[in-house]
């Protein structure tokens, strides 16, 4: 075996070896979960000298270069960081927005709405890309496919869901067969696979390039409303439904390979964790639970919050989890532990309907019916930063995978996005004019560049 390059790997820290065996190229990932900012590089570098045969001297200064830009990325967060500001309002649809979403690089954006379409942005100008129309009725699930993100996937009240080249507008296939709404819809990891998720009780699989159904997934007595595919190979889908259960299924096969019992509620969503080798879900009867998804046990329940759970995420070394509440709070847990609670998050005036963590890990943020988003630090529970300026419920909120940039969708019809650093302008795309508040500058123009930083500093208001 010859080692040809080590690659970088963001989030989680990792990096990957591209090696050649036998004249073929082949890759390993070694994965890099306790990274922090007290790592010692070169203690590092020695341990992974000891295990990894493909690591020798000769690589020791590109390993450790490596392992430093990694640590960087993640001290790259901290409580020291720079602030996010507004960076543009998207003037995006006519009728109110359902979900939002980023591609891998940053640089586009997806929002789907009760309008019927979906629309890619380019979030570096605003400018609207292309509007994916077709549909009959609400785009209420829309995604890319990770990391190429050369498709797109729509689900909708019509029934059905499409895939599309984002470039060209273009629909290249129409899923049908679903008897009510299609209220969730994802791709494999590999890209190959599509699933959805319906009112009609079931889910179904598809073939991406032929649009051709190959299994439905039977055996929920409920609406299936969360769906997700193992994020590694994608042979493995999770479904919960309103029955309150998680099904688990191999993508190889039709039947069930287990359910996860336990909720009293309905289940309003469930993730797998980064290995797939945990899964979290939360319900309206007020409790989250983890579950092992080998064993198809529970781990642990918790119960802290006060009302209905709303949603779930892991962060994506998968150590921790965090949970939404219409109890007006966020709470993060250690899935390494017997689930003990790190911190709670306390300060929205109305519910959480949306929580994600930073990729680093160091943030959470949070969406609620208050008409902003807030931004946490997930050691202390303190809020760092609240975003607002929306005037209407935010429902949706995302991260993009570098980190230094947020969208919230908000049921005023618009999209914001938030960048890390200093902000120079706020453009308001898709309108000629601008809405109250907003501030339109020349960025050439030093003292006006400053005017815009202090209104805008204003208006992101602090905790």
């Amino acid at each position: 075996m010859k080692l040809l390059k080590i690659h970088m790997r963001y989030h989680p820290p990792g990096i990957i070896l591209e090696y050649s065996q036998k004249g073929v190229v082949k890759s390993k990932e070694i994965d890099l979960l306790d990274l922090n900012c007290d790592t010692n590089i070169p203690s590092l570098a020695a341990r992974l000298y000891a295990k990894e045969v493909l690591l020798t001297e000769d690589v020791k200064d590109q390993l450790e270069q490596c392992l430093t830009t990694l640590k960087k990325r993640v001290e790259h967060e901290g409580p020291a960081g720079k602030r996010f500001y507004i960076y543009k309002t998207l003037m995006t649809h006519v009728l109110p927005l359902t979900n939002v979403a980023f591609d891998k690089t940053g640089q586009r954006c997806l929002s789907g709405s009760y309008d019927r379409t979906c629309k890619v942005w380019d979030v570096e100008s605003g400018k609207e890309l292309k509007t994916l129309a077709g549909h009959q009725n609400v785009v209420y699930s829309v995604a890319f496919n990770f990391p190429s993100c050369n498709r797109v996937i729509t689900g909708s009240f019509d029934k059905s869901a499409r895939i599309w080249d984002p470039e060209t507008g273009e629909c290249l296939a129409t899923l049908w067969g679903h008897g009510g709404e299609v209220v969730a819809a994802q791709f494999s990891a590999k890209g190959d696979l599509a699933a959805t998720g319906s009112m009609d009780h079931t889910a179904k699989l598809f073939d991406v390039k032929t649009g051709e159904e190959i299994h439905t997934y039977s055996g929920h007595t409920a609406e299936v409303i969360a769906l997700q595919f193992d994020p590694n190979e994608g042979q493995r889908l999770i479904t919960g439904s309103f029955d309150g259960t998680i099904s688990m299924w191999d993508t190889r096969m039709r039947d069930r390979v287990s359910v996860l019992c336990g909720h009293e509620g309905e289940i309003s969503n469930v993730q797998f964790n980064w290995d797939s080798s945990l899964v979290g879900s939360s319900s309206l009867d007020g409790s989250a639970k983890l579950w092992d998804a080998r064993q198809s046990s529970c781990l642990a329940t918790v119960s802290g919050h006060t009302d209905e759970v709303l949603d779930i995420c892991f962060d994506w070394a998968g150590q921790r989890m965090a949970t939404a509440s219409s109890d007006c709070s966020a709470r993060v847990y250690d899935v390494r532990t017997d689930f003990t609670e790190l911190a709670v998050m306390k300060g929205h005036r109305e519910e959480v309907s949306k929580v994600c963590f930073s990729p680093a890990g160091g943030s959470l943020l949070t969406a609620s019916a208050d008409r902003t988003a807030r931004i946490w630090n997930t050691s202390t529970g303190n809020c760092t930063q609240v975003l607002s300026g929306h005037q209407g419920e935010i429902f949706s909120c995302a991260y993009s995978y570098a980190g230094d940039a947020i969208i919230t969708a908000s049921k005023d019809n618009t999209c914001r996005i938030w960048r890390w650093g200093v902000m120079k302008y706020n453009i308001v795309a898709g309108s000629e004019g601008l809405m109250p508040g907003e501030l339109c500058v020349d960025s050439s123009d030093t003292d006006r560049d400053k005017l815009a930083n202090a209104v805008c500093a204003e208006r992101v208001d602090a905790c």
